[in-house]
């Protein structure tokens, strides 16, 4: 709800945030999931170390869906060519660790989903800060265990937000181009959305 700051920087207006509890083993089903049921334009998902990323990077791909990965082991030839590869359209779901959370701007990207949830209130930030960027809005997904709880509940003290429970129907018009009306304003938007996770809207 209340978009707080964090060491001078603060939550886009136009970036609805989710979590989704589940156990471990449940996470690349409900990644599955979350593909099936999203309108995405492009995505990136982040995990909390490179083996994660490589390891995740194969299973998606497995389920048919087209993945770049990214980390910081890779050379940096190879990251900067998956990165203009990503950037001009060629992959839709970009997975990639921490490296990839600050000044990267991407206008397509619309989702961000955090597979592993972060421990500092500055990675989330700067995670999810890469959807809805230039003015457009997107939305952040976290998918949270049990032992994720206390930083889910800690993160959203230090930021002064409030991550909402995910529906099981999300508005397309709080991320997908289409659905919204150019002469509506952002953080109006938010506003209007900020009374609950599925409120019905007006376009």
């Amino acid at each position: 709800m209340g978009v707080g700051a964090c060491m001078g920087a603060s939550i886009s207006v136009g970036i609805t945030q989710y979590y989704a509890f589940v156990q471990e083993r449940q996470k690349v089903h409900c990644l599955n999931t979350l593909f099936s049921k999203l309108q995405i334009n492009q995505s990136i998902i982040f995990c909390n170390s490179t083996q994660r990323v490589e390891l995740l990077a194969k299973k998606i791909t497995d389920l048919g869906y087209s993945c770049y990965y990214i980390h910081s082991k890779m050379r940096q030839d190879h990251r900067n060519r998956v990165f203009h590869d990503f950037r001009t359209g060629l992959c839709r779901n970009l997975v990639c660790s921490d490296l990839f959370t600050r000044g990267i701007d991407i206008q397509a990207v619309n989702v961000v989903i955090n597979f592993d949830f972060p421990k500092l209130s500055e990675t989330y930030l700067h995670r999810i800060g890469r959807s809805g960027r230039f003015g457009h809005y997107g939305i952040a997904i976290s998918l949270i265990t049990y032992e994720d709880r206390f930083s889910l509940h800690k993160i959203e003290q230090e930021l002064g937000t409030e991550i909402q429970p995910i529906p099981k129907q999300i508005d397309p018009s709080l991320y997908v181009a289409e659905y919204q009306t150019g002469d509506e304003n952002v953080g109006e938007k938010q506003q209007e959305n900020s009374a609950g996770a599925s409120t019905n809207k007006n376009s």
